[in-house]
């Protein structure tokens, strides 16, 4: 029994070692890096690609492009949409072709203490020939109605924070925010500054202005789950990830911080579903953290043999976690005692 208890504590330690190791870090925009568990591995980049009236582009080409990293593409499918595994941390040049259509791309930072199996996801709208990129904007709904000078400070904080500035893009966003007072996107990237200064309280005076304009803003109400989940609120949290989950069921990051809020709340049988969610929902497959968490369920529940398997999908994901030697000698233990 002494043995056990020991062998519960190291693995409990190892995940602990392993949430706490990036805290510093935000969600950043929906383009950046978040904070759940702080290792370097395995990534996803994910999107959709729209045609002009705002219909999935089917077949459109992606293309994934870094240095030192093989280039790799594929089509998107019947809903537009597009995923690729395995990405390691750096910088990315997302490109999309479709015949008829400008080619369009987006550049993509994984720092280095981003999430293991953290997704990254990608909206790209297509544009005729003869359309100037600018009058993109007008095809995004969060900036209908808002003043080209509010939009212009919007976009300089944007790109900002796609250089890891994300003081200097604080500077733009209140800037974008004084000249349109109702800018639920300036004050969701707000938040998302504050989140990667660590600052989650000024990220939640954000997030719920952002919600408070636009109630059914998803990104928001993720950011929102995201701030409650740092300051170790993980009551309000759940309750925030749950709300997402009631309309948007196929959001594997929602069930995945749901699950592990519900596992520091000790509510065991729901953390296991939602994990389980996690990882098979379209886009979860490579949430490291999902199968590290299912992990420290199933040795709690004495299921040996689960317990290994989990914590060595964890480890084929993110096999330069910081707390891997740990994970590796639990998986040894786990199997001498199958």
């Amino acid at each position: 029994m002494r043995r056990r208890c020991l062998f519960f504590l190291a693995l409990t330690l190892a995940i602990f070692a392993c949430h706490n190791e990036g805290r510093a870090q935000g969600i950043g925009d929906r383009n950046r890096a978040g904070t759940s568990g702080g290792v370097t591995g395995n990534h996803i980049i994910a999107g959709k690609v729209f045609l002009p009236d705002r219909k999935p582009a089917v077949g459109a080409r992606v293309s994934v492009n870094g240095s030192g990293f093989a280039s790799i593409s594929q089509t998107t499918d019947s809903e537009g949409e597009f995923s690729f595994g395995s990405i390691p941390k750096g910088s990315y040049s997302i490109s999309v072709k479709a015949e008829g259509f400008q080619n369009e791309s987006e550049q993509l930072t994984i720092e280095r203490f981003a999430a293991a199996g953290e997704a990254f996801q990608l909206l790209f709208n297509l544009r005729p020939p003869d359309q100037a990129k600018a009058a993109l904007s007008g095809s995004n709904p969060l900036l209908n109605a808002v003043s080209k000078d509010a939009v212009s400070k919007f976009e300089k904080g944007k790109e900002k924070m796609s250089k890891d500035d994300a003081k200097g893009a604080l500077v733009h966003f209140d800037e974008a925010i004084a000249a349109y007072p109702n800018f639920a996107a300036a004050y969701y990237e707000k938040g998302a500054a504050y989140l990667k200064l660590n600052e989650p309280d000024k990220a939640t005076e954000a997030f719920v202005k952002a919600i408070t304009i636009k109630p059914d803003y998803t990104e928001a109400k993720y950011g929102y789950g995201k701030a409650q989940f740092e300051k170790k609120e993980y009551v309000v949290a759940a309750a925030a990830f749950n709300d997402i989950l009631q309309t948007k069921k196929d959001m594997a990051e929602a069930h995945l911080n749901l699950g592990i809020s519900l596992f520091y709340l000790k509510n065991v049988a729901a953390a296991e579903t939602e994990l389980k969610k996690a990882v098979t929902t379209k886009g979860g497959e490579n949430l490291a953290l999902g199968h590290l968490y299912l992990g420290q369920i199933y040795s709690q529940q004495k299921k040996n043999a689960e317990a290994a398997s989990e914590l060595q999908k964890y480890l084929d994901l993110a096999p330069k976690a910081p707390n891997a030697e740990r994970i590796k000698t639990a998986i040894a233990d786990l199997k001498k005692q199958t």
